[in-house]
Protein backbone atom coordinates (compact mmCIF):
# COMPACT_ATOMS: atom_id res chain seq x y z
CA UNK A 1 0.00 0.00 0.00
CA UNK A 2 2.89 2.77 0.35
CA UNK A 3 3.08 4.81 -2.06
CA UNK A 4 6.88 6.53 -2.64
CA UNK A 5 4.89 9.85 -3.86
CA UNK A 6 4.32 10.36 -0.14
CA UNK A 7 6.98 9.59 1.50
CA UNK A 8 8.92 13.12 1.23
CA UNK A 9 5.62 14.34 2.95
CA UNK A 10 5.48 15.66 6.55
CA UNK A 11 2.03 14.97 7.94
CA UNK A 12 0.48 15.92 11.65
CA UNK A 13 -2.75 14.20 13.09
CA UNK A 14 -4.42 15.86 15.49
CA UNK A 15 -6.89 14.15 17.72
CA UNK A 16 -7.68 13.96 21.49
CA UNK A 17 -8.58 10.12 21.66
CA UNK A 18 -5.09 8.36 21.93
CA UNK A 19 -6.79 5.46 19.90
CA UNK A 20 -8.02 7.46 16.85
CA UNK A 21 -4.86 8.95 16.93
CA UNK A 22 -3.46 5.74 16.73
CA UNK A 23 -5.39 4.26 13.87
CA UNK A 24 -4.59 8.02 11.81
CA UNK A 25 -1.10 7.21 12.49
CA UNK A 26 -0.85 3.62 11.06
CA UNK A 27 -3.19 4.44 7.82
CA UNK A 28 -0.38 7.47 7.39
CA UNK A 29 2.23 4.85 7.94
CA UNK A 30 0.49 2.50 5.34
CA UNK A 31 0.15 5.11 2.65
CA UNK A 32 3.85 5.82 2.94
CA UNK A 33 4.00 8.85 4.63
CA UNK A 34 7.50 9.96 5.52
CA UNK A 35 7.37 12.31 8.81
CA UNK A 36 4.44 11.74 11.38
CA UNK A 37 3.46 14.08 13.96
CA UNK A 38 0.99 13.57 16.27
CA UNK A 39 -0.65 16.57 18.64
CA UNK A 40 -3.79 15.78 21.02
CA UNK A 41 -5.60 19.46 20.36
CA UNK A 42 -5.15 22.69 18.67
CA UNK A 43 -3.07 24.10 20.85
CA UNK A 44 -0.89 21.06 21.06
CA UNK A 45 -0.69 21.29 17.46
CA UNK A 46 0.08 24.95 17.20
CA UNK A 47 3.25 24.61 19.76
CA UNK A 48 4.62 21.28 17.69
CA UNK A 49 4.15 23.24 14.39
CA UNK A 50 6.32 26.20 15.55
CA UNK A 51 9.23 23.66 16.15
CA UNK A 52 8.55 21.21 13.38
CA UNK A 53 11.36 19.40 11.41
CA UNK A 54 10.40 18.74 8.75
CA UNK A 55 8.09 21.48 8.07
CA UNK A 56 4.41 19.89 8.28
CA UNK A 57 2.87 19.95 4.79
CA UNK A 58 -0.50 18.93 5.39
CA UNK A 59 -2.83 18.80 8.36
CA UNK A 60 -5.85 15.95 9.34
CA UNK A 61 -7.41 17.51 12.68
CA UNK A 62 -10.16 15.78 14.68
CA UNK A 63 -13.25 18.80 14.60
CA UNK A 64 -14.46 17.93 18.40
CA UNK A 65 -11.67 18.33 21.20
CA UNK A 66 -10.93 19.67 24.46
CA UNK A 67 -8.55 23.05 24.89
CA UNK A 68 -9.21 23.90 21.23
CA UNK A 69 -11.24 22.14 18.59
CA UNK A 70 -9.68 22.26 14.80
CA UNK A 71 -11.99 24.29 13.91
CA UNK A 72 -9.87 27.25 16.27
CA UNK A 73 -7.19 25.17 15.56
CA UNK A 74 -7.90 26.14 11.50
CA UNK A 75 -8.86 29.76 12.78
CA UNK A 76 -5.82 30.94 14.13
CA UNK A 77 -3.39 29.08 11.31
CA UNK A 78 -5.46 31.38 8.19
CA UNK A 79 -5.38 34.60 10.68
CA UNK A 80 -1.44 33.99 10.74
CA UNK A 81 -0.94 32.85 14.17
CA UNK A 82 2.41 30.58 12.84
CA UNK A 83 2.39 32.80 9.10
CA UNK A 84 4.44 30.29 7.34
CA UNK A 85 1.31 27.84 7.84
CA UNK A 86 -1.20 30.25 7.00
CA UNK A 87 -2.25 28.24 3.47
CA UNK A 88 -1.36 24.91 5.54
CA UNK A 89 -3.93 22.35 3.74
CA UNK A 90 -6.12 21.22 6.23
CA UNK A 91 -8.54 17.63 6.27
CA UNK A 92 -11.03 17.26 8.89
CA UNK A 93 -12.16 14.19 10.11
CA UNK A 94 -15.49 13.53 11.11
CA UNK A 95 -17.77 11.29 12.29
CA UNK A 96 -20.07 12.64 9.52
CA UNK A 97 -20.52 14.93 6.79
CA UNK A 98 -23.45 17.52 7.26
CA UNK A 99 -24.75 20.76 5.77
CA UNK A 100 -22.94 22.65 8.67
CA UNK A 101 -19.48 20.93 7.68
CA UNK A 102 -19.65 22.07 4.30
CA UNK A 103 -20.21 25.83 5.22
CA UNK A 104 -17.80 25.60 7.60
CA UNK A 105 -15.11 24.35 5.20
CA UNK A 106 -16.03 27.16 3.14
CA UNK A 107 -15.34 29.80 5.97
CA UNK A 108 -12.74 27.74 7.07
CA UNK A 109 -10.79 27.02 3.77
CA UNK A 110 -11.03 23.39 4.90
CA UNK A 111 -9.49 20.93 1.97
CA UNK A 112 -11.58 18.17 2.78
CA UNK A 113 -13.52 15.63 5.27
CA UNK A 114 -12.83 12.35 5.69
CA UNK A 115 -15.37 10.03 7.97
CA UNK A 116 -14.05 8.49 10.89
CA UNK A 117 -12.30 6.12 10.44
CA UNK A 118 -10.35 6.70 7.72
CA UNK A 119 -10.04 4.22 4.71
CA UNK A 120 -5.99 4.21 3.19
CA UNK A 121 -7.29 4.76 -0.61
CA UNK A 122 -10.02 7.73 0.42
CA UNK A 123 -7.47 9.31 2.64
CA UNK A 124 -4.76 9.17 -0.41
CA UNK A 125 -7.28 10.79 -2.39
CA UNK A 126 -8.27 13.28 -0.16
CA UNK A 127 -4.19 13.56 0.53
CA UNK A 128 -3.73 14.18 -3.26
CA UNK A 129 -6.54 16.75 -3.85
CA UNK A 130 -5.61 18.80 -0.81
CA UNK A 131 -1.96 18.94 -2.38
CA UNK A 132 -3.06 19.72 -5.61
CA UNK A 133 -1.69 16.31 -7.05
Amino acid sequence: MSDPEFENLAVMAIDDEDFARGFVSRVLDAIGIGTIYLAENGVDALSQLETADPPVDLVISDIEMPEMNGYEFVRRLRYGALPKYKELPVIMLTGKDTDKNVRSARIHKISGYVVKPPEVNTLKDHIRRALGS
